[in-house]
């Protein structure tokens, strides 16, 4: 990873995969639609464009309804190092499908509408922009997985949370720690300023801290996580005199960002880094 004249927009954020909490996703390498026909394709070495692997996990939609034919097989090579498609398998209702790759079919996601063990259909249910960059439609694509946070760099600085927060991000992201044999460094932020995002550090990172690299401009997902009595994170956030729900009034779409200033509450809300983001009066344009 280098440094480039847009470095200066790079979010890093510096946490652990929360293995616990996924996201439930089919994937397949391939999708394609066929006719009405019974018989599966065979003795073919490309679908959607793009060639066969053996052991490719294929998406077969027949039509346009319900079917026998329909699910997912496996590209099974032959002799003459062409593919069939074999061992069909179904998936449950409402079971979203995820397409790596693909001339037309790549970046698809695909739902199971049939409420059936035999019988499949398939709907196409997200449309396919022409960037490679389809914003919230790719979110959960591919690698997405969720990662709890402890800290980002930014601008040259580390800041650390007060608390950790899940974050979505995508891939395995890469080592924070420098590697062992650097001075006696293993558990210390990474030497490379590309990776740390600074060019100092007087803090260290566990051994098994992973960086995520995102631009600032970047879409994800934030997910505050509070425990507690439910008189304490229910029911004094709703019904409190600190409220937003007050009189018979509720304050819509208003939301703190940012990070927690602990034992502090405005509004029924956390204060977050001392900014307030989104925050507006509903039917007012100020």
């Amino acid at each position: 990873m280098s440094e480039s004249l847009l470095s200066f927009s790079e979010v890093l954020l510096y946490g652990r995969e929360v293995k616990d909490l996924q996201i439930k996703q089919i994937k397949v390498r391939l999708a394609d639609e066929i006719g009405d026909a019974d018989n599966l394709p065979s003795g073919i070495t490309r679908i959607d464009g793009v060639k066969l692997r053996d052991g490719d996990r294929v998406l077969i939609q027949k039509g346009d309804t319900d079917n026998i034919v329909s699910g997912i097989y496996k590209a099974e090579k032959q002799d003459d190092d062409t593919f069939n498609l074999v061992d069909r398998k179904t998936v449950d209702y409402e079971a979203s499908v995820y397409v790596k790759r693909g001339r037309e079919f790549k970046r698809t996601f695909w739902v199971q509408k049939q409420d059936s063990t035999t019988n499949q259909l398939f709907v196409e249910k997200r449309q396919r922009g022409k960037g490679s960059n389809n914003f919230i439609g790719d979110q959960f694509g591919g690698d997405a997985r969720l990662a709890r946070i402890y800290g980002f760099a930014y601008e040259g600085t580390y800041y650390e949370l007060p608390e950790p927060t899940v974050f979505l991000v995508h891939g395995e992201g890469e080592k924070a720690a420098a590697p062992s044999g650097n001075s006696g460094a293993d558990a210390r932020s990474p030497l490379d300023p590309s990776v740390s995002g600074v060019a100092a550090a007087d803090y260290q990172v566990s051994a098994d801290v992973m960086v995520w690299n995102y631009d600032k401009a970047d879409f994800t997902i934030r997910m505050d996580v509070m425990t507690g009595q439910f008189e304490q994170v229910l029911l004094d956030i709703y019904f409190g005199y600190d409220s937003p729900a007050i009189s018979g009034a509720r304050v819509s779409g208003a939301r703190v960002s940012g990070a927690r200033v602990s034992g502090a509450r405005v509004s029924g809300a956390r204060v977050s880094g001392a900014r307030v983001s989104g925050a507006r009066a509903r039917g007012s344009e100020d």
